[in-house]
């Protein structure tokens, strides 16, 4: 052999290793290539057939390339919801009740790490099984805008306001994707493009939008989720816009997405969506139309299996579709598996790394801890009867409809720790300094309603609830998997997705006990279709196990309060709407219910009463019709406030409530909103002045329903939120007192190039340290269009010591003065006099001063 060969032979050994092509079958497998390289490799290699199956979030492995199952679609609003256990921190409501982006960028950083670290412990994801629970791509944030109090996914938001919802959702959207110059951490899905602002009619309403209210209001939050937090996912809508289904809306997902903002990611259906473009809406007459509307208006990825799963290939073969346009989607789902790192044999990849320690790790408690704490909103502290002094304190009364309960709202997972309910809370920061007396909640309710943890027992760990167990056949056989419910409320279309029910054709028990409240004959109801049977005290009083339609069956049971009964219920699911909850309707009585709760008022020196609402009253799939507090909890607080006045009450919800009567009479009311795993803990920090509260509210509280246009008129300009609202409010848009105060002096506002730098000091001149939220509002004197009584553009928060100053500046730009002018179709910026006010609230306005801006 001669040394000409010998060197081409020799250079060979070496290069293989170095390159990466002795561990690759083919070239999209090698980390060496560019991604689009890799991508259009991968391309060449798949069949039709293959190519639609990745069009489906529940995508199957193609075994002939090496490519694994891959199943989209967990959620992470506030943790990560399905795959195991994970630090809850509070509801997304109340992450942008703190007012502080950099805080949110570290809670969702929390969270991709948690998902990150059990996606290593599944062997990078293939020791998990289950669908809609794997944990590199997540259908979060929502920044749909709460434009009415009355939807019922407003605690999912960030407000109403689109400048405080882009500033918080392009916060959590970083913190989720990571900071890598290569490799996504996981793919974050904002969502639902766009107006999906209602649950009533939800797959089948069409919104009216003015291209104005479009741009200026429901639009922001996206545009910048997508310039400047680079999502690399959008989820569409169920409802229509202006007569097209957002599913196969090419304006709004093509022209306005991809091509004005410069989005290069991946859209995907909202759960079912793509079927309802035919179903629902009847905006075409076959499913193989849905297919080709759905994927030329750049619908991408189908969360479901009917349009694409079933029909995408006839349309295809059919010629309704194109191998264009087909491969456009293809690749941009591929593009993010790539950035995932999925593909990848080299494990260069930073996220792979990622302990499986980080979950429900000391460190995510504690910020879990400290969000909640942030998020909280002093509504009224009437005497400066907060913060308590529990020296001073020998008897406090616990009381109320949530004290006992921990209510982490929708899509919420499953905590590591123990989570702290109110009650716990207050007792753990009292100790034996003082006696702490709790009331159970009783009811004057009758209509059915779900019965709550509160009154049920497992019979397997004597937890809250009942014992679930769930096959996956129609005759309870095989080896179920188990859990604990805390209502028994079996609605998937509904309800988010479950890990447990995300398939239909199943069966499922129930067993436990029911604890009444109080003695009484009760209605015990069960809301089903299909097959249904119930037993109470071993007796079987619903023998329904059949196809059926929705049925309510109820019967009675004379139930003495403290005593258990017996429940076993059965259900089965032949496919359709399906639906099982157990209900009931507690008993008439002449008796007084509160005998009891106000004896101990009496007795107290203060009564903590922690009130509000849960899912049975706010969720997806249900709107509100009022924004009063329950009827009966308005008349429980009326009666103990009768025997003390000194009542302080904290509310647990995820939306305003039309609380007038206690504006009016009760002396301190805090809003804790869904405050996560650690929300007792914080509520009694905030009680008891270990934080002084600084959050701030994201939405307007109204003083009645009859504030609000109707629920089906989007035109925001028609006197929504507080931009356009003229009446009195309850409480304002950016509200939130404190233990302290602060002065706002030295307001400047001087122009710079195409900006105006404005100005302030802000001091601290209470007795407390604390944070204040400052905020930067505008308004346009004698516009010549119609423009907002004042609008948000910017804010900060900032911590003061006792005495403290700081000077806070911002930097407003002609861009961001702009409004949409309908006329020339384009943003346009107005000359003349601007009016900046400095405050802390949308009314409580502290400086202001006009400046022309040419």
């Amino acid at each position: 052999m001669s040394i000409k060969k010998i060197v081409p032979l020799f250079a060979i050994f070496i290069l293989i290793p170095l390159a990466g092509f002795s561990q690759n079958q083919w070239e999209f497998q090698n980390q060496d290539l560019p991604l689009e390289t890799r991508v259009d490799d991968l391309m060449t290699r798949l069949s039709i057939e293959e190519k639609v199956s990745l069009l489906i979030s529940t995508s199957e492995a193609i075994p002939r390339l090496e490519i694994e199952n891959y199943y989209h679609g967990n959620e992470a609003l506030h943790g990560v919801v399905k795959g195991g256990r994970f630090t809850v921190f509070p509801q997304a409501v109340a992450l942008a009740s703190t007012w502080n982006p950099n805080l949110i960028q570290q809670v969702s950083t929390a969270i991709s790490d948690e998902a990150r670290g059990k996606w290593n412990f599944y062997n990078q994801g293939k020791d998990q099984k289950n669908v809609y629970s794997d944990l590199l791509t997540f259908w979060s944030p929502t920044i749909n805008m709460a434009r009415d109090p009355r939807w019922g996914r407003t605690p999912e938001t960030y407000g109403e306001d689109p400048y405080l919802t882009s500033r918080i959702g392009v916060s959590f959207v970083k913190g989720l994707q990571g900071d890598d110059d290569k490799y996504l951490k996981v793919v974050s899905t904002p969502k639902h493009f766009v107006a999906n602002n209602q649950e009533e009619n939800r797959f089948a309403y069409n919104a009216n939008i003015s291209e104005k209210s479009l741009r200026e209001y429901y639009f922001p939050a996206y545009k910048m989720a997508v310039q400047e937090g680079n999502a690399q996912s959008i989820m569409s809508a169920y409802n229509a816009l202006n007569g097209v289904p957002s599913t196969a809306n090419g304006w709004l997902l093509n022209t306005v997405l991809r091509d004005e903002w410069g989005f290069e990611g991946y859209v995907v259906s909202d759960c079912g969506a793509p079927t309802y473009i035919q179903k629902s809406h009847k905006y075409v007459n076959t499913k193989e139309e849905a297919a080709k509307v759905a994927l030329e208006g750049g619908l991408d990825l189908e969360c479901g299996d009917d349009i694409y799963a079933e029909h995408l290939i006839k349309a295809y073969e059919n010629g309704l579709v194109s191998q264009e346009n087909l491969d456009k989607a293809v690749k941009r789902v591929l593009t993010a598996r790539f950035k995932l790192g999925i593909f990848d044999k080299v494990d260069d990849n930073p996220y792979t790394k990622i302990s499986p320690d980080v979950i429900g790790s000391k460190k995510h408690q504690e910020l879990a801890l400290e969000t909640s704490r942030q998020s909280m909103v002093l509504l009224k502290n009437q005497n400066d009867i907060l913060p308590l002094n529990v020296s001073d304190i020998k008897k406090i009364a616990v009381v109320g409809f949530n004290a006992n309960q921990v209510v982490f709202g929708d899509y919420s997972g499953l905590p590591v720790i123990k989570p702290i309910s109110p009650l716990e809370g207050i007792r753990n920061k009292v100790g034996d300094k003082a006696e702490v007396t709790y009331v159970k909640w009783k009811t004057a309710a009758r209509n059915l309603n779900l019965i709550e943890a509160e009154n049920l027992v497992n019979d397997q760990t004597g937890e809250p609830g009942l014992y679930g167990e769930y096959y996956d056949d129609k005759f309870l056989e095989g080896t179920p998997q188990t859990r604990v419910d805390k209502v028994v409320n079996f609605d998937p279309v509904n309800n988010p997705p479950d890990p447990f029910t995300n398939f239909r054709h199943k069966s499922m028990r129930w067993s436990g006990y029911i604890t009444p409240n109080f003695s009484g004959v009760y209605k015990i109801g069960v809301n089903s279709d299909d097959g249904v049977r119930m037993w109470l005290n071993g007796e079987l009083v619903v023998d329904e196990w059949h196809n059926r339609g929705m049925t309510t069956d109820q019967v009675e049971l004379d139930m003495e309060a403290g005593e258990k009964y017996a429940i076993k219920l059965e259900y089965f699911d032949n496919g359709g709407d399906a639906i099982c909850q157990l209900l009931w309707e507690v008993p008439a009585t002449t008796d007084d219910l509160y005998t009891e709760d106000k004896q101990v008022a009496k007795e107290s020196d203060y009564v903590i009463a922690v009130m509000g609402i849960n899912k049975s009253i706010e969720k997806e799939g249900r709107d509100r019709t009022s924004l009063a507090l329950p009827e009966d909890q308005v008349n429980y607080l009326k009666e103990i406030y009768a025997e003390n006045r000194d009542l302080i009450v904290v509310l647990v919800a995820g939306s305003s409530l039309a609380i007038n009567w206690m504006d009016e009479n009760v002396p301190a009311i805090i809003n804790a909103w869904y405050p996560g795993e650690a929300g007792g803990t914080a509520i009694a920090d905030v009680l008891f002045g270990d934080y002084n509260p600084a959050g701030r509210l994201p939405f307007t509280f109204y003083k009645s329903v009859s504030d609000l246009p109707d629920m089906d008129d989007y035109e925001v300009s028609n006197g929504r939120t507080y931009m356009y609202f003229k009446g009195d409010v309850l409480y304002p848009f950016g509200y939130g007192l404190s233990y302290t105060q602060f002065k706002y002096d030295s307001l400047k506002v001087k122009s710079e190039s195409d900006a105006v730098l404005i100005s302030a000091t802000i001091k601290n001149t209470g007795t407390f340290s604390g944070d204040e939220v400052v905020q930067l509002y505008y308004t346009v004197n004698n516009s010549a269009v119609k423009r907002p009584i004042k609008k948000l553009i910017g804010f900060e928060r900032i911590s003061l010591n006792v005495g403290e100053s700081k000077t806070i500046e911002f930097k407003v730009t002609k861009n961001d003065l702009q409004y949409w002018d309908e006329k020339a179709n384009q943003w346009s910026f107005e000359k003349g006099e601007y009016q900046f006010m400095i405050g802390s609230s949308s009314k409580d306005i502290r400086l202001q001063k006009s400046k022309k801006i040419k």
